[in-house]
This record gives structure tokens, sequence and C-alpha cells, in this order.
């Protein structure tokens, strides 16, 4: 009987194509199979040339045998086991993927006003105060990763924060979708309709107003949000304090979190929530 621990390593680097390679086997039953019928059962779709490597590293675990002329294969494991190391090799894949797909994330500080105590603690690099990605480097970061639409979310800007955010959305490809989700709109009316507009207008930036009005029954009248969110796509996000404010921007102490892989998706998840109940403005 093949060792749980020699299968592993003998699929390797393919355990999912492993796994549907002995769930074919399984469902074909004893006997001798040519490479294209183990393909095509279980509607596995496997090009027959990957199939004869993957299944010559499991005949080394001693999963199975090749015939002399080379043309069939077989094993000598009952359907049960054959389906047992199946479901082990799936569970081989899913581990693979976790640790490929496991997300990187970098914390993205803003340092307070210069001179800071703060700083001073904290070891330093060139570009990185205090030894930390800045917060306006995330943000560019961001902008130029975006290859179909970047998000901003933020519940607060002001007249610096205009600025900040004019290098954001000026640094990703012209031909990316910009959105700006704000809080309250109508208090930025001027500001988006005339000091901005024809900017605005001509990045073809889309606003968002999420400030939600609920009927009676709910404690609060409005539903909005405070959280301050930075997606491109549904590869690369930035969550945390900062504001699209002058504080936000040298003032105070901000930091975040740079995500990508799962993390991200399930930020874009929340926003793709977001986007469909926010007001078009």
């Amino acid at each position: 009987m093949p060792a749980d621990a020699d299968v592993v390593r003998c699929a390797s680097p393919w355990p999912g194509t492993a796994a549907q390679l002995m769930e074919s086997l399984s469902s074909l039953g004893p006997g001798s199979w040519t490479i294209e019928r183990i393909c095509s059962a279980n509607a596995v779709s496997i090009a027959p040339g990957d199939a004869s490597q993957v299944l010559s590293g499991l005949a080394v675990a001693g999963v199975c045998a090749r015939a002399s002329d080379g043309g069939a294969w077989s094993t000598h494991l009952n359907a049960a086991e054959i389906g047992r190391l199946a479901t082990l090799l799936r569970g081989a894949e899913q581990y693979r993927r976790l640790r490929l797909d496991a997300p990187s994330l970098e914390l993205a500080v803003t340092m307070p006003m210069t001179p800071s105590r703060l700083e001073q603690e904290l070891p330093g690099s060139p570009g990185r105060p205090g030894g930390y990605l800045p917060t306006t480097s995330a943000f560019l970061r961001l902008a130029t990763a975006a290859q179909s639409r970047l998000v901003v979310m933020m519940p607060f800007i002001d007249v610096r924060g205009f600025e900040w955010l004019r290098n954001v959305f000026e640094a990703a490809n012209a031909n990316v979708e910009k959105l700006l989700v704000l809080r309250d709109v109508d208090q930025y009316a001027v500001d988006l309709s005339v000091h901005h507009g024809e900017w605005l207008r001509g990045m073809r930036i889309g606003i968002r107003d999420y400030c939600v009005a609920h009927g009676r029954g709910r404690a609060l009248p409005l539903e909005t949000f405070h959280a301050k969110i930075v997606l491109a796509d549904d590869r690369l996000a930035y969550v945390g304090s900062a504001n699209v404010l002058g504080s936000g921007d040298g003032t105070s102490l901000e930091a975040g979190v740079l995500v990508d892989g799962q993390a991200a998706l399930q930020v874009a998840r929340l926003i793709g929530g977001v986007l469909r109940i926010a007001r078009v403005i």
C-alpha cells in the first residue's frame, strides 16, 4: 500500500491534476485503460501528455503501473482507496494554492508633521520615514497597479485633499475607470461642480454618495461610512485611517495596510456592495 506522503511527494507539483486522474481511475474500475480513456472519464479535461507525466510520478509511489507496451495504465488499488488518495491530493492542491496565493501585507504610514518625536524613535531610510511605506506612495502604487478600475472611498475631503486626489487619479492609466465614493456629497457641491468640476469631467471620474436614508424604525436615519479604502481592480487594496485631507498627508500619524491576493478580493466584494447601493452623482 503506497504511503500517503510518497503519493503527495510524487504528485508534486500537480496534485490537483493527479487527484482528477485518480478520480477517473476510480470511476473506470479494475482493468487497464489507455491514457485517452482516462483523460475522457469523469469529464476530465487533461492533455494526454500531461496526464502521462503525472501518472508516471504516481507510478513511482506505487499507485499505478504502465503496461510494457506503454499504451495503457492500470492500478492494483480498490476504488475506495483510490478515492481516498484523490481526496488527499485535493487537500494537497488546496494547501499549495493557499501558499501560492497567500496575501502579502505592508504597513503604510504617514508620520506626524516634522519635527516628530515618533519619527526620531524609529530608524528610517531614504523614501521611507520611520522605515515604512509612506501613505502617498501606497496610493500611487495602487493607481499605477489598476488595470480596469480604481476606486477611492473616503468619507471626508478638503482643499489639500483634492490636490492629493488629483495626483492619485492622474497616476492611473487613462483607460482605467475612476470612481470616488464620498459621504454626503452635498457638502462638497461647490468643490465638485465649480472648483474641480472641469477636471473631474475631463478625467471622467465617477462620483458616488454612500449616504443612504432609511425610513422610520431605525435608530440612525442615515446609513453611511467611516472606512477609508482605495482599491485597484480586485488585486490590490489599501485599508486604513488616512482620509483625503491635509491631515492625512503629513499632519497627523496615519496608518493602514496594503493587501493583495485573497484579502484584496474580500475588499473588492465589500466595495462592490457599496457601489450597488451608493447614489450616482
